[in-house]
């Protein structure tokens, strides 16, 4: 089955995520893997597509691509798809990117490959998008100057809600005010720090302390190897294993 790794946030380019990225590509267990570069939410910027490939194929020595949406052969990019062993889903706008992935059948081509043992991964709207929902900023790119959080339907192959951002956003008092309205169950994910989903749980941090909590309308629960959390609540869960047996356990955290 597919893994998930969900970033948090971080400078790609400065390498301030380069140990998540590294833990990425070991995952795949193969030398030389296929990397599928998806820039839809920051509208394909180059400069961005560069800076990915720098790291992932002049670093850590992958087959770099990257899809398409604008350049007219859709049925030629998807099949990158299925040649990709690594899907990375970059930042942006999380609304615009889902949306236009719904117009162009990305999110079908996408869910084919749950069962095979593709890693999906992404950083902040690249981590939001695998979940059934997320918390966006998604309008502060068509307003700067006002705007307010709001919830984004995602693809649905991870139950849930998902935060990414979390040491920036926690200091918010507009962020604060928006969770505590919702009283729902959230995924927070800080800066620099990763969760793997698979059959397991797993916690990466490329700095120390970085973390990733479990927000419930009652309080707020770190995820660590010393914690087990109760995923009887309908949260965490990847739509292939969902009705079988789960480890809601973290069985492994990585440091810098």
């Amino acid at each position: 089955m597919a893994t998930f790794v969900l970033i948090g946030g971080g400078e790609i380019g400065s390498k301030e995520t380069l140990k998540i990225d590294e833990r990425i590509v070991k995952l795949t267990n193969k030398k030389v893997p296929n990397f599928l570069f998806i820039p839809t939410a920051s509208n394909e910027a180059e400069g961005y597509i560069n800076v990915v490939k720098s790291i992932y194929s002049e670093i850590l020595s992958c087959n770099f691509d990257w899809l398409s949406l604008e350049n007219g052969k859709i049925e030629t990019e998807l099949e990158k798809i299925k040649w990709a062993d690594i899907i990375y889903v970059g930042g942006g706008n999380t609304k615009k990117m889902i949306a236009k992935w719904k117009e162009f059948k990305v999110d079908v081509e996408l869910e084919k490959y749950l069962k095979t043992d593709k890693i999906y991964c992404g950083l902040s709207a690249g981590s939001i998008c695998w979940f059934e929902q997320g918390i966006s900023d998604s309008e502060s790119f068509e307003n700067t100057d006002v705007w307010n959080y709001s919830i984004i339907d995602g693809l649905g192959f991870i139950e849930g809600c998902n935060s990414p951002h979390y040491d920036d956003r926690v200091k918010e008092e507009s962020f604060n005010r928006f969770v505590k309205n919702l009283n729902i169950n959230i995924l927070a994910i800080e800066n620099n720090c990763a969760v793997v989903v698979g059959k397991t749980i797993e916690i990466i941090r490329s700095h120390n302390d970085k973390n990733a909590y479990y927000i419930f309308s009652n309080g707020t629960q770190q995820l660590s190897a010393h914690n087990s959390l109760n995923f009887s609540l309908g949260v965490f869960i990847p739509k292939v294993l969902r009705g079988r047996s789960f480890n809601n356990r973290v069985i492994r955290e990585t440091c810098d």
